[in-house]
């Protein structure tokens, strides 16, 4: 496990999830919850500040880009990332993962609040997604990159494929 290729690759799959649950968030909330962005109550409008929101996401997504990205190369894999596909795969199955969980509240406890709970999963759905797919078109494009670095080397030592 290389330590500078997990934070690197953390932190920019990381960022990257991060703006997106900014914009998402910004989109569903508008959506699900009206003009006020929030359910009714939960902010005075002097609250709803958009400088906030946008580094408590990136932050989100940092934390959550460097440790899926270790809990990417603590995975025994056969087959490691080929693409952006792969990626929302991967995001995909730890939404799911977490998706489970967040619904299981409402059933042991009883009480369900439906705009609320749709606007979490969709939140958390384009957050890993978009995670994932950078996660996957980042090493799709180290893969490559080495790929090609190796074949140079060959041709220069005079081995070929």
């Amino acid at each position: 496990m290389q330590l500078k290729k997990i934070a690197t690759d953390g932190t920019i799959s990381g960022l990257a999830m991060g703006a997106s649950l900014f914009i998402g968030g910004a989109i569903l909330s508008r959506i699900i919850y009206g003009p006020q962005f929030a359910p009714p109550g939960k902010f005075a409008p002097e609250q709803i500040n958009a400088f906030y929101f946008i580094w408590t996401k990136l932050l989100i997504g940092l934390f959550f880009g460097i440790l899926f990205t270790v809990a990417y190369e603590l995975l025994p894999l056969r087959m490691r990332f080929n693409g952006a596909i792969h990626g929302l795969k991967y995001g995909l199955g730890f939404w799911f993962l977490i998706s489970l969980w967040d619904l299981s509240h409402p059933l042991v406890y009883g009480s369900i609040n439906v705009p609320d709970q749709i606007f979490w999963v969709l939140y958390q759905l384009v957050g890993f997604l978009v995670l994932g797919a950078v996660l996957g078109y980042i090493n799709k494009r180290r893969t490559r990159h080495e790929l090609s670095m190796q074949q140079a080397n060959d041709e220069l030592s005079g081995t070929t494929w």
